[in-house]
C-alpha cells in the first residue's frame, strides 16, 4: 500500500472530545446514533442530526449505561445493550411501532452480551456472549427468545448481518489474532476474509453488500480499511497518527462515519471513501 496517499477529506461532526463508540446512521442517513461516555460512570446513547450538528440523548430518562445500538433499515426495531444492575448486561429489543420492549437476560456475572446486529427483516438478532469455551455468537428472535448458538470455540465478536440477510461477517481468534470471517446465518460455511498477524475487527457492510469496512492495525496504527465482500482488493482509507475506529456506512455508500482520535480527543468524523 502506498503510505504517501493523502488523508481523505473528512468532516468533523462532534467537537466535545468525549470518548465515543458505535456510530450508526438512522432515518435514511439524516441522523447518527452513537455511544458517548457522558460521565465517569455512565455511557449513553446520543442522537446527532447531520444537517445542523445538534446532539441530544436518545433516551432522555436513562439512568444506567446504554451502548452498542443496532437498527433495522426502516427503524421499526432497534436494540442496545443496557446495564441494569452490577455486572449484569441485558439486551433490550425495542419495537417502535408497537411501543414494546423485549429483553434477553443472560443472568448475572460477566456473561453479558455485546455488539448486537439485527437481520434486515428484523426477525433475528445476533450478538456475542461469553461462556465457558470463550465468547460465542448467539442468535435470538426479536422477542429475545429461541436462542441458537452459531459458534462453539475461541473468541468471536462484532457480528454484522449483510444487507441481503444471507451472511454474517464477524471477528474471531480461532486462527490466532483476530481476523474477519464470513458465515451463513445458521453458522455454517465459515470462510476467512483477512490474513496476517495484525488485529482485524469491527466489520461493517456497505449498503450494496459489495464491500466491508473494518478496523486494523496492520500498518502499525489502528486505521480504517475497506475490502471486497469476499476479502479481496483491500485498501486503506484513513491515515492518522492516532486511532481511527468504528466504521459505519452512510446509506448512499459514499462516506463512512468513524470515531477519530485527534490530539487525544475522540469525535465523530464523516470520511470520503477516496481511492485509498
Amino acid at each position: 500500500m502506498n503510505s504517501s496517499n493523502p488523508e481523505p477529506r473528512a468532516v468533523q461532526l462532534t467537537k466535545d472530545g468525549r470518548l465515543k463508540a458505535d456510530p450508526v446512521f438512522v432515518r435514511g442517513g439524516d441522523e447518527i446514533v452513537f455511544t458517548v461516555l457522558e460521565s465517569p460512570t455512565q455511557m449513553s446513547l446520543m442522537r446527532l442530526k447531520v444537517a445542523d450538528g445538534s446532539v441530544e440523548r436518545l433516551h432522555s430518562q436513562a439512568t444506567t449505561s446504554e451502548f452498542e445500538p443496532a437498527f433495522t433499515p426502516d427503524g421499526s426495531l432497534y436494540c442496545f445493550v443496557q446495564n441494569r444492575s452490577n455486572l449484569n448486561l441485558k439486551l433490550v429489543i425495542r419495537d417502535t411501532k408497537q411501543n414494546k420492549d423485549s429483553l434477553f437476560d443472560p443472568g448475572g456475572g460477566f456473561a453479558g452480551m455485546r455488539r448486537p446486529t439485527i437481520a434486515p427483516d428484523g426477525n433475528r438478532i445476533v450478538f456475542s456472549l461469553a461462556n465457558a469455551t470463550g465468547q460465542q455468537l448467539v442468535s435470538v428472535n426479536n422477542q429475545g427468545q429461541d436462542r441458537k448458538d452459531l459458534t462453539k470455540t475461541s473468541l468471536n465478536h462484532w457480528p454484522a448481518f449483510s444487507p441481503d440477510g444471507k451472511h454474517i461477517a464477524f471477528g474471531s481468534s480461532r486462527d490466532g489474532p483476530f481476523e474477519i470471517y464470513l458465515m451463513d446465518t445458521d453458522g455454517g460455511n465459515v470462510r476467512r476474509l483477512t490474513k496476517g498477524k495484525a488485529l482485524n475487527m469491527r466489520p461493517a457492510w456497505s449498503p450494496d453488500g459489495k464491500q466491508i469496512a473494518f478496523t486494523s492495525n496492520r500498518d502499525g496504527n489502528y486505521e480504517i480499511y475497506v475490502m471486497d465482500a469476499e476479502g479481496g482488493n483491500v485498501r486503506r482509507i484513513t491515515r492518522n497518527v492516532e486511532r481511527d475506529d468504528y466504521p459505519s456506512w452512510q446509506p448512499d455508500g459514499k462516506r463512512l462515519v468513524i470515531v477519530c482520535e485527534r490530539a487525544g480527543r475522540s469525535d465523530l468524523y464523516l470520511v470520503e471513501m477516496g481511492q485509498g
